[in-house]
């Protein structure tokens, strides 16, 4: 129920359920919470649903890295700064990096976003020439504006 107030941006209503609840809510919930506060950029309730994931799980790096996203979506850099600090001094890290996968040619090589030994160079000219052509089709000239 939260996950569906929340996706209809009833983000408000979301936190009156979750407070009136008679268990004690658990992480998936306050997760839940925090996902759409993302989406709608509400960092009041999401500052609280934070809050209460790091209280319930404070080595887990999704719930840093959601917090950490929301803050560069909109470019509060010194909150990004300040909470991989914060996952730093915790000896929190961040275990399953994003992993991308591209064919070229009949060949799907994948390759995750930390790895920097990946022996396929190809892979990154590729992008950039895909990047390049996506914004001459487009006449994007801001590709922050691309989700």
């Amino acid at each position: 129920m939260v996950d569906l107030l929340g996706s209809a941006g009833l983000l408000n209503k979301a936190l009156d359920l979750i407070e009136s609840m008679e268990m004690e809510p658990n992480a998936v919930i306050w997760g839940a919470l925090l996902g759409a506060c993302k989406i709608y950029g509400n960092w009041e309730i999401g500052k609280v649903a934070a809050e209460k994931l790091f209280a319930l799980g404070p080595h887990r790096s999704s719930n840093y890295m959601l917090l950490i996203n929301m803050y560069a979506e909109t470019n509060r850099w010194s909150e990004v700064t300040n909470m991989r600090s914060v996952m730093k001094d915790n000896r929190v890290q961040k275990r399953a990096p994003g992993c991308s996968w591209i064919e070229m040619d009949r060949v799907v090589p994948e390759f995750a976003s930390s790895d920097a030994s990946h022996p396929s160079f190809e892979i990154k000219f590729w992008v950039i020439g895909l990047d390049g052509q996506l914004k001459l089709a487009w006449h994007i000239t801001d590709m922050s504006l691309v989700h």
